[in-house]
């Protein structure tokens, strides 16, 4: 097999390139990263860096469970399976919830999200490490069609044979949520649709950090009709500041001569950039498909309590994101049709105590859950009788009203001689 095919550069495109550095508009093309190549423009924007933790953390939150379902249509957790003891703990320094939340900020950060897995002696999966999207390249073999991945240490545009390595698809677990138009191993992180928001953003955050820095407005002005000299002004400015700030701040400082007191308002135009902030930060949580409430913005908000926000994310860009990793983790397993891997999103409602309460006290009622499977999911014990469903005694199909009642059984004839008997024994 020849290796040198699938490396060749591409030709330079001039788009937008994020990074976990910032985002830079340039004509560097898709390995800039390989090529030494170093951002013009540092630090994170706040805005991103809040959607992509809303995702990533989410995500780490829920526990993963192994189900299988049975031809009754139960769904029956496999626990302690091989998936569920590698996703719990993937590697030695590595607990489900960091590789979840690394994973998760690659994919978005980098557009893939890698990680590599090793296997024992009997080729079952025993770790999974997560990789530096930078080091590590899908390629596509053109005559056989087999999917491989090359990793380098050095994070080099060229295959070097004596460092780097070649790993099997079926070792590999690449997650990217927008592929790539042409190269269907590579994904692009949603970002760039963001891009003019974000840049708008940074500028605006930018803008205020160095005007309160370098430029310190006054919060007002003392003034008067009186002419004075330098000196004077100097002795009434020291006068003033050493009446009003450190332990004297919030005191009163007496003016007199004339002096006047002018505090000075949040003009017209920076009300406008307030405005213009807040709406680069609804645009970026509308391509994350984040409520804006997880990232701090509590702007128009009309979520009631925590299990109508937890609901509309998950049928939204959660939801998404967690179907997608499920398929990608059972594809690497190679787990059957009629087992799955599956996020238990209940652990998202874990604090809301009242509406978790509710929504089990409603299952029991109507039959759904048993009132010992409802204790279990809170992690109560089972107490007697309470295995079987049950349902209130006046719920019943509508085809009962239509059937005609029994008609009663005639009363049995009365024995004469037998009350007789019975009268006569008595009278003795």
């Amino acid at each position: 097999m020849k290796w040198s095919n699938p490396f060749k550069r591409k030709p330079k495109e001039k788009s937008w390139v994020v990074t976990d550095q910032g985002l830079m508009n340039t004509s560097w093309d898709a390995g800039w990263w390989q090529q030494d190549l170093k951002p013009r423009s540092g630090g994170l924007n706040e805005t991103v860096e809040a959607c992509v933790s809303a995702l990533s953390q989410t995500v780490a939150m829920c526990p993963v469970n192994l189900l299988q379902d049975n031809p009754d249509g139960q769904a029956e957790r496999l626990t302690g399976a091989l998936p569920e003891r590698v996703l719990l703990n993937p590697n030695e320094y590595t607990t489900r919830s960091t590789f979840f939340n690394q994973i998760i900020r690659s994919i978005y950060f980098s557009g893939n999200g890698y990680a590599v897995a090793v296997r024992d002696g009997n080729r079952a999966i025993k770790n999974l490490y997560v990789t530096d999207p930078r080091s590590i390249q899908g390629i596509i073999d053109p005559e056989s069609g087999d999917v491989f991945y090359w990793s380098s240490p050095n994070q080099g545009q060229k295959y070097n044979p004596e460092t780097d390595t070649i790993y099997p698809s079926r070792d590999v677990l690449n997650i990217r949520i927008n592929p790539r138009q042409g190269d269907p191993l590579k994904g692009d992180t949603p970002i760039t649709a963001a891009a003019n928001s974000i840049a708008a953003n940074s500028a605006i955050t930018g803008h205020q950090s160095k005007f309160f820095n370098n430029m310190s407005r006054p919060s007002g002005v003392l003034s008067t009709e009186q002419n004075l000299t330098k000196d004077q002004m100097l002795q009434l400015r020291d006068a003033y500041y050493a009446q009003s700030t450190r332990e004297d701040s919030g005191k009163v400082p007496i003016l007199g001569q004339g002096l006047k007191w002018a505090p000075m308002s949040l003009s017209s135009q920076d009300s406008q950039l307030v405005e213009a902030f807040g709406m680069t930060v609804q645009n970026i949580s509308s391509v994350f498909r984040v409520p804006l409430p997880l990232v701090n913005s509590l702007q128009n908000s009309t979520f009631n309590n925590t299990e109508s926000m937890m609901s509309w994310f998950l049928a939204s860009g959660l939801g998404f994101l967690l179907e997608h990793i499920e398929l990608e983790l059972n594809k690497l397993f190679q787990l059957p049709i009629n087992q799955r891997l599956n996020f238990n999103t209940r652990a998202l409602l874990r604090s809301d105590y009242k509406s978790r309460i509710d929504a089990l006290s409603v299952g029991v009622i109507n039959g759904i859950y048993s009132p010992n499977e409802a204790r279990a999911l809170e992690g109560l014990g089972a107490v007697a009788d309470g295995e079987e469903p049950r349902v209130q005694q006046q719920v019943v199909p509508l085809s009962a009203w239509d059937q005609e009642p029994p008609e009663p059984e005639p009363a049995p004839e009365p024995d004469v001689m037998a009350a007789f008997n019975k009268g006569y024994a008595s009278v003795r």
